[in-house]
């Protein structure tokens, strides 16, 4: 008899179906219930009905057993077989890699004999450049904030001052922004009024405050649509935005019908 699912589904109904006969015959409700007074009230012709559909039921089950018994040593030994080529093939890949390395290690061994000798203006170049990457790291996690007024003793709470700004940028957000540090730049004067910079937890959540940063100008509060809010640049960057800047607005007066704005390093003209 071959094993399947299906067989075995059929053989518990036909359990069930005898069994529910058994316990109508003996008038009890549960199988808890049968006890040998019960089926001692039986007639010996029923009795003798049901002992032969159980009889044949028990030999069909043991079949069954047998079956699927037989269908797990197959699926053992298949999968045994299936171990084995994997890991046939594994060991044979590992040895081509193997094989690849070596060859590889021998090529690099002879110029890394040559390359690796002591040269002080490779290992200046490589600080430098390490320097660099921190730096642009931090500064990523960073935005500067412009139009906020300046105090010679710096505003009670700076902080406070700069979580307002974001807070009227949380619904685009969806949130507000943890603000780690913030700071003015430069020395106070009278007639100036000096840029916050503004430590956020993470470059993402920078770069997401600075796309949405243009609602500001559409803020229902004058003091904010006065706020500018700008990445935390490099000097070459800065050199390199203000003269976009100087472009910007020397497109604007020549061609006032315009919108002019700056986006990825360049001056973009559009009509109002």
């Amino acid at each position: 008899m071959d094993f399947s699912v299906k067989r075995l589904n059929e053989m518990e109904a036909e359990l069930s179906k005898t069994l529910h006969q058994v316990l109508k015959a003996g008038k009890v409700s549960h199988v808890s219930e049968l006890n040998h007074a019960c089926l001692m009230k039986l007639n010996k012709d029923p009795l003798v009905n049901l002992i032969e559909q159980l009889s044949k039921q028990l030999v069909m089950s043991v079949e069954v057993c047998k079956a699927a018994a037989g269908k797990l040593d197959e699926m053992k030994s298949q999968e045994i077989s299936t171990s084995r080529k994997l890991l046939e093939i594994q060991e044979e890949q590992l040895l081509s890699v193997q094989d690849t390395v070596k060859t590889e290690l021998k090529s690099w061994a002879s110029v890394a004999a040559e390359s690796c000798k002591p040269n002080k203006t490779s290992v200046k170049s490589v600080q430098k450049a390490v320097k660099t990457v921190m730096e642009e790291d931090a500064r990523s996690k960073n935005l500067i904030v412009y139009g906020v007024p300046d105090e010679q003793y710096g505003a009670p709470n700076l902080t406070s001052t700069v979580d307002d700004i974001l807070d009227e940028l949380r619904y685009q957000l969806g949130t507000t922004p943890e603000i780690l540090t913030t700071s003015r730049i430069g020395v106070w004067r009278e007639d100036s009024c000096r840029p916050i910079k503004v430590t956020l937890s993470s470059s993402e959540t920078v770069k997401n405050v600075l796309n949405n940063a243009k609602f500001l100008r559409k803020s229902t509060d004058e003091k904010y649509r006065s706020t500018y809010l700008a990445p935390d640049r490099n000097k070459e960057e800065r050199i390199a935005h203000q003269k976009l800047v100087i472009e910007m607005k020397k497109l604007a007066t020549e061609k006032p019908s315009q919108h002019h704005f700056i986006r990825n390093g360049r001056v973009i003209s559009v009509n109002k």
